[in-house]
């Protein structure tokens, strides 16, 4: 999906009756964009044998090349990016090396050899920048790939792997969204304790471990006062930038003033006696593998949903389709078939709340406290958590609508701590400084413990009674709001 670029600007300082001064961020939309399906007849790659990297035996002096075009049969100027899909690189010098070349004006053309990026597991990695072509153009590619070694001594390749997929990729030129970002976030650190809540305003930034990519991600904690969106009609509160340089945002109702930023009051699902119903989707049996499969939707899903199509599908080209939405259900104390399943949020949050390691949160789905994906999280099997309607950027393609709920992790960064009141947190305040839901408490999508034959729970944040507290609810809980997530 193209990225729908947003222009924006503080256009207003408005001081409400209570003194609190803030500024909204308009959001207008450049263009109507234009999605590049490899199937559809506007942009084709087409391959001189096949797409599948399968070089056989590597070793010193080898090499391998594949012939490739590109072809635009619309009448617009597109950008892509070309890709290898499902990469999985694991040499361990840096001689294996690749470069494209092209015989064409505008074709993407290396002088050099770069070093093919290491991946353990299979990740869709850019091999280029933007591409520019022309309506009705054709350019014709070459890469190639050699094993270039320096030494003597290659034993740390042997047995090292090469796969993959070529593959092209809408390109985009850097969002308007990360531009402002970086400006507005120059100064930002990153947070290295989260044993404490966060009050005040604040700006910080994660990568590396803790993002899909190692991408940075800015993000807010705290009263911030300048996360403010007018979209859809709506008042929304930017919880931070994505990996795909998008922006998440939480839902603050009509107004900034509402008390009632929520869609409904239900439970996240009826049923609780097991650990399958932590699931944003799920699927039953007796192993953890065979529950995380996504053959039903929660209720709370469709509810998600069903507002969706009422009040969002107007503007749906503007929202992405590639961003994931997390319900880790992995654990750090392993797969329980009977008795209590703790899983990875209680261990970072609550078993290990007061520690000065093991409880940082993640915005990467299946990552412990100490920034390793979790033994039962392989990507296979996280990639079951990772909810997404596209699977461009990893996520399962399992939604049929791009919505869901913040995470207790998100809660994490912004300035929550478990079991602790923090009415200053901007997931709490709206703009006169009460709470956006009232009294009301609110799901996340992370789930919480369960039993295999009595309860299930997830995370969940209270309302002014218990004011900004992440904790938990059964998830037959009938009481909790839904407070949409949707990602611009």
């Amino acid at each position: 999906m193209k990225k729908a670029y947003i222009i924006i600007a503080t256009v207003s300082v408005l001081a409400l009756l209570v003194g609190i001064s803030f500024g909204y961020w308009l959001v207008y939309i450049d263009g109507n964009g234009a999605p590049i399906e490899l199937t559809a007849q506007d942009l084709k790659i087409i391959f001189t044998d096949t797409e599948k990297i399968e070089p056989g035996k590597i070793d010193p002096g080898w090499t391998y090349s594949k012939t490739f075009t590109v072809k635009s049969e619309t009448n617009e100027t597109y950008k892509y990016k070309i890709i290898i899909k499902d990469l999985v690189n694991t040499f361990q010098t840096e001689y294996l090396k690749y470069k494209i070349t092209s015989t064409d004006a505008n074709g993407y053309k290396m002088t050099d050899y770069k070093t093919v990026p290491k991946q353990k597991t299979k990740t869709d990695t850019e091999l280029t920048d933007s591409i520019t072509i022309e309506p009705g153009e054709t350019q014709e590619y070459t890469i190639e790939f050699i094993y270039q070694s320096t030494t003597a001594d290659q034993s740390e390749d042997m047995g090292a792997t090469l796969s993959g997929s070529l593959f092209v990729t809408e390109g985009v030129e850097k969002s308007k969204a990360l531009t402002f970002f970086e400006s507005k976030f120059k100064d930002a650190g990153k947070r290295t304790t989260f044993n404490a809540i966060v009050t005040a305003s604040g700006k910080y930034k994660e990568d590396e471990n803790y993002t899909e990519g190692g991408k940075t991600v800015y993000y807010y904690a705290g009263n911030a006062t300048d996360n403010w969106v007018h979209f859809a009609n709506k008042y929304w509160r930017i919880i931070r930038l994505n990996e795909d340089e998008s922006i998440r945002l939480l839902y603050a109702g009509s107004s900034p003033t509402a008390e009632d930023a929520y869609i409904n009051t239900m439970a996240y699902n009826p049923t609780y006696d097991n650990t399958t119903y932590v699931g944003y989707m799920y699927s039953t049996g007796s192993t953890l593998s065979a529950i995380r499969g996504n053959g039903t939707s929660s209720p709370i899903k469709t509810q998600l949903e069903t507002w969706y199509t009422s009040n969002l599908q107007s503007y749906d080209k503007y929202i992405s389709k590639t961003a994931i939405y997390c319900n880790d259900r992995s654990s750090q104390t392993g797969w329980a078939n009977s008795g209590t399943m703790y899983y990875n949020g209680y261990t970072k949050f609550v078993t290990n709340k007061t520690s000065s390691s093991g409880n940082h949160p993640s915005f990467k789905c299946g990552v412990n406290g100490s920034g390793s994906l979790n033994s039962d999280s392989p990507d296979a099997e996280r990639k079951k958590d990772m909810f997404s309607v596209s699977k461009a950027s990893g996520g399962n393609g399992n939604l049929t609508k791009p919505i869901g709920l913040m995470t207790a992790d998100e809660v994490i960064f912004a300035g929550g701590l478990y079991g602790t009141n923090n009415d200053s947190a901007y997931y709490y305040r709206n703009a006169s400084g009460g709470s956006s839901t009232g009294t009301n408490w609110w799901w996340t999508m992370s789930p919480y413990y369960a039993g295999s034959s009595s309860y299930a729970g997830v995370f969940s944040v209270h309302g002014s009674v218990v004011a900004g507290n992440l904790n938990n609810a059964l998830v037959n809980s009938t009481s909790g709001v839904v407070r949409p997530v949707i990602i611009h």
